[in-house]
């Protein structure tokens, strides 16, 4: 970029500007903070009295001004100077006063910006470039346009160390890729996997805190696909996390942490990217996503009323090693104590070794690879991510985005790293908003329940005399936001009439279910009696029924048999009621009963350690005891309860026995070792899960 130079005759022009018109027009995009405490109202026109409010604007927004310093036209002093600005704010534009509008200054035109290699290049050979670096040509077309906007930005593709479909499977792995959703709306991001969804309860289990659940396949495919971010807000989850200090400034870091809590801490994120050599823009924007832009817990000090143990004084500003079922940030908090991160310093240059050591010199050097540890140049498996969050990358990249733009550095040579995957699809796509839950939870005909009821089959008979001329079927829905049609009263003209209920889920998914209406003759049977009944012919031998035995069943279901007592290879979080269907679908006549370890009956909830299901086919019953390999304590999941029984155990403190020891021996081997306490100690590590087979 050429430095400006101002003629004479320019500045005469500008001077009478600013001397005959009122409105000044920003021709570069500005951004502005809104620093009053108590935010600022949006208004429809640059006036408080005869002006509506359109929005209210949280305590430091930033908001795009489109044009600077208007006065006012009604007369109004609601605004003190009396002078708005134009702006733009969450899709909508209007004019909010400026003396609360804080400018956010580009950096100082002061050198050119540098021009990159990949500038200088004609058409033809940034063509015969992106060839060589391997971009296939869905990845080009995106990457055409983004150098057409941004010649000076660099690309580098880099090959991945597995194919798309193995890389899919192995990010869709418990609590390996998580979806925080607090609305049904955002439910239909979430996996409705076995184990992590209950259909009959329309439940989904939490796998971190209490509002972050397992993403859906599709889900994790979308944000897994590169080039749904190769855009000028989505590239950035490549860049190249090495320090550039020729435009990775305090004052860039500023613009990201512009609060008045980070006023102070600056000068740390630029020590941090000194000694380390990471981006300071990186820091700032992951310490945003992870503690916000006013602090918390993790980071204020104080954590006497927060935490079973006071971990005041003590700071961790990317919540490294926070995760837990609950309060996170408290594990964080215990890691930040061990480490002696007892000042903001400490916490944010220490905290940015850690990320150097442990990711970005093991190869996780883009936010993308930090999340989807994919490169060819990673020495360490798919468990050795930064975050679960499935869209983490993403939101941070905008907000460093936003900040290189309000910065005035967005076309300097930055450099990144776009990960290609062989057999990737044409395309990803998300799944659609809502509840996906479409199935029914009671089906009636007269008010009568349908006899062999359950949620998940569709297919069903119902007999009625062959004088009824009409019906009434009920029904209603697990999920209250699911829609059901087909109901009410039904015309009986023929002997067989079928019915159709069509429920639709929240998210547009349907699911039929069909009821077939048959007449009987049972109304005719003693009618004319007298009368000579003909002879009816000799019915035929009636066919023997083999009933499949209850282990011919177990195994057929998919399920397996130890010591011919125990039933294995169970989900975490199976339910009763998808265990009962599965084994009725596997033997049809089989009557199933599941009760507690004290022979209660257990008709909901999670199958558990400890659990007995009984099965009845023809003459053969037979009991089984369900084990959940790691849930040696009975509650149907592995945690730190389930480890510090095996140390006990091993610590000959106290004595596993029974079903708790089968549950504890993880690898099975017929012992209780240090190897089934690693295996429980990786599973609550995310690194490896304790096999169910």
């Amino acid at each position: 970029m050429k430095k400006r130079t101002f003629t004479p005759l320019f500045l005469l022009i500008f001077i009478m500007q600013l001397l005959f018109f009122n409105i000044i027009p920003v021709n570069a995009t500005t951004y502005g903070r809104i620093s009053s405490i108590d935010g600022l109202r949006l208004r429809n026109g640059p006036g408080t009295s005869k002006y509506s409010k359109l929005d209210s604007i949280p305590h430091n927004t930033i908001v795009t001004i489109l044009e600077q310093n208007i006065k006012t036209d009604d007369n109004s002093t609601g605004c003190g100077t009396g002078l708005w600005h134009k702006v733009q704010y969450n899709n909508q534009t209007g004019y909010a006063c400026s003396r609360y509008i804080e400018i956010q200054e580009p950096i100082e035109d002061e050198e050119e910006i540098p021009d990159s290699d990949i500038s200088k290049m004609t058409d033809e050979e940034f063509e015969a470039y992106l060839t060589n670096q391997g971009f296939p040509e869905t990845y080009k077309v995106k990457l055409r346009e983004l150098h057409k906007k941004h010649p000076n930005w660099v690309f580098v593709g880099i090959k991945t160390k597995n194919n798309w479909k193995d890389t899919l499977k192995n990010q869709n792995v418990a609590g390996r890729s998580t979806y925080q959703s607090t609305s049904s709306s955002s439910q239909g991001y979430l996996s409705t996997e076995e184990g992590f969804y209950d259909w009959y309860t329309d439940k989904f289990k939490a796998q971190d805190a209490q509002t972050w659940f397992q993403a859906s396949n599709e889900t994790i495919a979308y944000y897994l696909d590169p080039r749904n971010f190769l855009t000028e807000d989505g590239i950035f989850m490549f860049e190249d996390l090495n320090y550039y200090s020729s435009y990775q400034t305090a004052n860039a870091v500023k613009a990201i942490l512009y609060t008045d809590f980070y006023t102070d801490l600056i000068p740390y994120y630029i020590e941090a990217a000194t000694k380390y050599n990471v981006s300071p823009i990186y820091l700032a924007a992951l310490s945003r996503q992870e503690v916000g832009l006013n602090g918390g817990y993790a980071v204020n000090g104080n954590t006497s009323s927060y935490c079973s143990v006071d971990y005041t004084g003590y700071y961790n500003f990317y919540n490294i090693q926070a995760t837990a079922a609950t309060k996170p940030v408290c594990n964080g908090l215990k890691y930040a104590k061990e480490q002696g991160w007892n000042t903001k310093q400490k916490a944010i240059v220490g905290g940015a070794g850690w990320i150097v050591s442990g990711y970005i010199d093991a190869a996780q050097n883009t936010p993308y690879f930090q999340k989807f540890n994919t490169s060819i140049n990673s020495n360490k498996g798919y468990w050795h991510q930064y975050m679960s969050n499935v869209r983490a990358v993403a939101s941070s990249a905008k907000t460093t985005k936003i900040s290189y733009t309000s910065m005035g550095i967005i076309d300097y040579p930055i450099v990144f790293q776009i990960p290609i995957y062989e057999g990737i699809p044409n395309e990803t796509t998300l799944p659609k908003q809502g509840n996906p839950n479409n199935w029914l939870k009671t089906l009636t005909v007269n008010n009568t329940s349908v006899t062999n009821f359950d949620s998940e089959e569709t297919n069903y008979k119902v007999t009625v005399t062959d004088d009824t001329t009409t019906i009434t079927i009920g029904a209603t829905t697990i999920n209250a936001n699911a829609k059901v049609n087909g109901t009410g009263k039904i015309t009986l003209t023929e002997n067989t009439t079928t019915a159709n209920i069509i429920v639709t889920a929240q998210n547009g998914n349907t699911r039929t279910y069909t009821l077939t209406i048959i007449k009987s003759n049972s109304t005719n049977e003693n009618e004319n009696d007298n009368e000579e009944k003909p002879i009816e012919p000799e019915k035929p031998n009636e066919p023997v029924i083999i009933y499949p035995t209850p282990n011919e069943t177990v195994i057929n279901s998919g399920y397996k048999i130890t010591n011919e007592t125990y039933i294995t290879n169970f989900t975490l979080g199976s339910t009763v009621q998808g265990a009962i269907a599965k084994l009725q679908k596997a033997n049809k006549y089989a009557s199933i009963n599941i009760t507690n370890s004290n022979d209660k009956a257990k008709t909901s909830g999670s199958l558990v350690t400890g659990d007995k299901i009984t099965i009845v086919s023809g003459e053969n019953t037979q009991t089984y005891i369900v084990i959940i390999y790691g849930d040696n304590n009975g509650d149907g999941e592995i945690t730190i309860l389930d480890l510090a029984n095996i140390q006990k155990h091993l610590l000959k403190k106290s004595t596993l026995t029974g079903n708790f020891a089968k549950s504890a021996d993880t690898n099975k081997d017929g012992k209780i070792t240090i190897l089934d306490l690693a295996n429980i100690q990786k599973h609550l590590l995310k690194k490896s899960n304790i096999s169910q087979s």
